[in-house]
């Protein structure tokens, strides 16, 4: 039960932290008012650099999903794609976590995803699109990494963790496979 709590606690922290600094940006770019139109396409954010020539703040819309892929579907069947797929991702994060018992790694990365996951299914459902407002770039080559937000880095970690553990555990894995006759 107490793994659960764990589960819970730490993906209620990170939706929280993505949706407050969401509201944050919103409110604190989105021109006018921070009002959000109903097409991310029509989003007009100012922009607040917080280093110069390579980070700002700065509010998109993404349709789409990483990188904004799928983000031309029709837009009836676009919205239901990704919260389908959301809710997917959702079970089969819990029925992972289900069998990461006493694995920490594991649990803290499954965590950090189901999380972001959440929070950007938020968006998708109030907005039929998710808010994006991290944007890192190299000024000298107008090089620009795509927007994103805090899900999206909750996301990100959850998966290096699940990298690292696979390569840290691999042999553990291979040894405990049965043998095969």
């Amino acid at each position: 039960m107490r793994r659960y709590l764990l589960l819970l606690i730490g993906s209620v922290v990170t939706i929280a932290f993505d949706q407050i600094t969401k509201i944050w940006a919103v409110n604190a770019l989105v021109v006018p008012n921070g009002d959000l139109p109903e097409d991310a396409h029509r989003i007009r954010s100012e922009v607040y650099s917080v280093t110069e020539s390579w980070w700002n703040f700065k509010v998109a819309g993404n349709k789409g999903a990483a990188w904004g892929l799928f983000r031309d579907l029709p837009e009836g069947w676009r919205v239901a794609f990704f919260v389908l797929i959301g809710l997917v991702a959702i079970a089969f994060i819990i029925a992972l976590y289900r069998r990461a018992r006493g694995h920490q790694p594991l649990s803290t990365a499954l965590t950090l995803i189901l999380g972001g996951a959440i929070g950007n299914l938020i968006d998708r459902v109030r907005l039929g699109y998710v808010i994006d407002f991290i944007d890192w770039y190299y000024a000298p080559s107008n090089w620009h990494w795509p927007t994103f937000n805090i899900a999206d880095v909750a996301i990100s970690v959850g998966v290096g963790l699940l990298l690292i553990d696979m390569i840290l555990h691999r042999g553990e894995r291979a040894e405990k496979a049965p043998a095969s006759t």
